[in-house]
């Protein structure tokens, strides 16, 4: 059995659990008040987030405001448009208090605060278990609000009672206002050797449904926060209040030049200063200086740069907090994972085909030869090229000049050419360059660009990257990129070269990654997913699909969605009769991967016409079903089609997608399957938060002698009964903990590492990984058939050697849109 930091909530101990609710059901004239305050440029109405921040701050109490799209239908029905919650009993006088300050910074002072007026007395507090709609054999409904506040107070449970660690002193675990339980005392902060670099342990939980479970389900995951001492890079900070019961304060943070000195001060939201002078509480005034070791007030480093401490606390700490979990919280119940014996996976192949690529290869790209042209401008980085590809060929592969090709197989061609200029990080004429090139042309003859590129992840990136530029370039011109990367001649001080393996892994994974963007396959794909004597393999041709929607955040007219469609076409008997399409909005068709690749990265990223929400949801639906139709008729009638999705991008555009309602809402494919198209949907969530980490598993066999070792999962799937049939886990390990010492985080924790084993401070340590997989709608397949089928394709990758997050046809379709020049160019998504 697979154990998770998943966990039912049984109905019957709800109460126990999640205690009560004191609401303040708002009326509609609040509401009208509250649309009439004013407005930030470009903002609808001031977010809720703003006060409700400032009444936690104020009172050290959870208070949550919420809008009508959270609210449930009784709500609604009964005139309230909004909702202001505690979990802790009324709050006092400060709420009006804090509300007219709030106000009073609003409106700058220049009208009389209408909101506290309007607020009504407090509701009887209310078991969260009165807004719980329970379904038999579906998830129950709730609510927006309770999935966002019952968190509260399991988190103060689990906080009253200290952690226990093996064999070191125990950890307590405060509360911050958002939930959320750090490791605060100063002797459980993580340093660096030379006292620069800190970080903090943090343990988080949500309240979510699980597919056939009837029941509300808890995931808790963990990680480490990074601390900046001073405030550099940090949108949010911890303030402790050294009050009895009073949560860590979680503030948003901002950062602004002094315009006398110019030097950069941090500063809270002026609407909490205000409440907080309000409700006669001390200043929280953020320092011009901070200790250079963290104490009451720790900013957040908010971005991925580099940082001396490495992340993740490893998966004996999670096991640890599984255990912690089950001794302060018995009333919830472990989600019981179980191997799926049905399921056997084939085994994975890493290393190229012992014969050399064969030419079937090439027909999966749809075109009858293929050219790769190594464009380079060291002989260091064509060398390694070269030697990548007598490794793929099988033979030699040593042209004799950059005019003349090598053969790798009777349909695959190399060339290179030198051609440094056209490679420089710098303003040059590139479009001569490629001109220069003389690379070979025709409709049937597909032409897939190595291009050498300059990099080191410790020197300062140039102002001009050729990267973006060449793509872009040759897509115009039909042209698939990669690149592989050279170190400068001249590296920083203490700076090392890579090594030989490093450099025979990068040009390994650029080639590989280059066959995937021109649609080259090898049979490693194909007999992993049929059946070879195993039970529920692919038997039958059929059309594999997968839909990518992302927001991008760089839109100057509102946030534009990419949307990407990727098909693989499976001939299980013929290599060379499989296909891959790319549907090309540029000419608005499927066309061969090359093509819909070469022509996505040509042109602008998203549109604006097309969302996840409302009509442009709508209008969403209606251009895929209109895609998916056309792919279907471009195949032979009665193909099977199998539609992946993944959960987090795609449960807005098709409701049928989320648990309330699947299978009985809006649905990829339902268009083409009222016209009798058998058609499968198969969703994937790797959102651990609200799946649940896998954190050991308990089985005879295969055990580690360290009981609180845990135990890594097996290369298996494993199934969820209470979920009816349709779901399942694919539990692993990534390639980093797979690694030669990379599960040092199985043996110890990051504060029982012994003296001689302090390096490894420095360095990630992944815990356990995990993937839902639930069958949407079967088709003519039998559910755990679907679930092998995506467990297969996520196992055996066509561009590494590991498995990847997503099935084969939904990994193209997301590549793709990573790949493009424009791909959050100003960096100002999460990571």
């Amino acid at each position: 059995m697979l154990i998770t930091l998943a966990y039912r909530v049984p109905r019957q101990d709800m109460d126990s659990l999640l205690g009560s609710i004191t609401a303040y059901p708002l009326t509609a004239d609040f509401g009208k008040a509250w649309a009439d305050l004013p407005k930030r440029e470009n903002q609808r109405q001031p977010r809720y987030s703003a006060l409700a921040t400032g009444l936690v701050a104020a009172t050290g109490q959870p208070v949550k405001l919420f809008g009508e799209r959270d609210l449930a239908e009784e709500e609604q029905s009964a005139g309230s448009r909004m909702l202001l919650l505690t979990s802790n009993a009324a709050l006092d006088n400060r709420l009006r208090v804090a509300v007219m300050a709030w106000e009073r910074h609003i409106r700058d002072g220049k009208k009389t605060p209408l909101l506290p007026g309007l607020l009504p007395a407090p509701e009887p507090a209310r078991s969260f278990a009165d807004f719980v709609k329970f379904r038999p054999g579906r998830v129950p409904v709730m609510p927006g609000w309770v999935f966002r506040t019952a968190e509260w107070q399991v988190m103060r449970q689990l906080a009253g009672v200290p952690m226990r660690i093996d064999d070191r002193a125990p950890v307590h675990l405060s509360m911050d206002t958002d939930g959320s339980l750090l490791a605060w005392d100063p002797g459980d902060l993580l340093a660096n050797r030379a006292g620069s670099a800190f970080s903090m342990h943090k343990v988080t939980a949500r309240l979510t449904t699980r597919a056939g479970v009837e029941d509300p389900v808890l995931c808790f995951d963990a990680h480490l926060s990074r601390i900046s001492p001073q405030g550099d890079w940090a949108k949010n900070v911890w303030i402790e209040r050294n009050e009895e019961d009073s949560p860590i304060l979680k503030l948003p943070l901002r950062r602004r030049p002094d315009r006398e000195t110019g030097k950069w001060r941090s500063h809270l939201d002026p609407a909490i200063a205000k409440i907080i002078e309000a409700c006669q509480l001390s200043a929280l005034d953020i320092p011009d200086e901070l200790p250079p070791v963290p104490g009451a007030i720790r900013p957040q480093i908010a971005s991925t740069r580099f940082h001396a401490l490495g992340s993740g606390p490893g998966p004996r700490f999670m096991l640890r907090l599984h255990e912690h979990i089950m001794s302060t919280l018995p009333l919830l119940v472990p989600l019981p994972y179980e191997v799926d014996k049905r399921i056997r996976l084939a085994p994975r192949v890493t290393s190229y085909p012992p014969d050399g690529l064969p030419a079937s290869a090439v027909g999966p790209s749809g075109f009858r030869r293929a050219t790769l042209a190594c464009v380079y401008a060291t002989p260091a980085g064509r060398d390694r090229m070269l030697a990548e590809l007598e490794e793929l060929a099988g033979q030699p592969v040593k042209p004799t000049s950059d005019k003349q090709p090598v053969h790798v197989n009777s349909r695959m061609d190399v060339v290179t050419r030198h051609c440094p200029e056209l490679l420089a990080h710098d303003t040059v004429n590139r479009t001569a360059s490629l001109r220069s090139l003389n690379l070979p042309s025709g409709d049937d003859h597909l032409v897939a660009a190595w291009l050498e590129t300059e990099y080191h992840p410790d020197v300062l990136r140039p102002e001009i990257d050729a990267k973006p530029h060449l793509r872009r370039l040759l897509g115009h011109l039909g042209v698939p990129a990669q690149f592989l990367a050279t170190e400068p001649t001249v590296l920083p001080p203490k700076t090392n070269p890579s090594s030989t393996e490093t450099k025979k892994y990068s040009a390994r994974a650029a080639l590989r990654d280059l066959f995937r963007a021109a649609g080259v396959l090898d049979n490693r794909l194909l007999d992993s997913v049929i059946a070879g004597g195993r039970p529920h393999g692919l038997a039958r041709k059929a059309l594999l699909v997968g839909i990518h929607a992302r927001r991008q955040q760089t839109g100057t007219e509102g946030k534009p969605l990419v949307l990407t469609m990727v098909a693989l076409y499976v001939d299980p008997d013929d290599l060379a009769s499989c296909q891959v399409l790319v549907h090309s909005d540029r000419r608005q068709a499927w066309v061969r991967s090359a093509e819909g690749v070469a022509d996505f990265h040509s042109g602008a990223i998203g549109t604006t016409r097309f969302g996840r929400t409302g009509e442009k949801a709508e209008l969403t639906r209606d251009v895929v079903e209109a895609r998916l139709g056309e792919l279907l008729a471009m195949t032979p009638d009665g193909t099977p089609m199998v539609i992946f999705v993944d959960t987090q991008e795609t449960r807005t555009i098709w409701p049928g997608l989320q648990n309330a309602q699947l299978n009985a809402g809006p649905l990829p494919g339902d268009k083409v399957r009222g016209g009798v198209a058998d058609i499968a949907v198969v969703r994937l969530n790797t959102e651990l938060s609200e799946i649940g980490r896998p954190v050991t598993r308990r089985e005879k066999a295969n055990m580690p002698s360290d009981p609180a070792k845990p135990a890594a999962p097996d290369r298996k799937v494993y199934r969820l009964p209470d979920a009816d049939g349709r779901c399942w886990l694919f539990a692993g390990r990534s390639a980093s903990i797979k690694a030669k010492g990379g599960d040092r985080g199985a043996f110890y924790t990051r504060w029982t590492l012994p003296d001689g084993l302090t390096s490894q401070l420095a360095v990630p340590w992944h815990s356990y990984t995990g993937k839902e997989i639930v069958v949407v709608s079967p088709g003519s397949w039998a559910p755990e058939q679907l679930a092998g089928l995506t467990a297969s394709l996520c196992e055996q990758a066509i561009s590494w050697d590991d498995r990847t997050q997503m099935p084969v046809p939904l990994h193209l379709a997301t590549v793709i849109d990573y790949d493009h020049p424009d791909y959050r160019v100003s960096g100002d998504e999460d990571a």
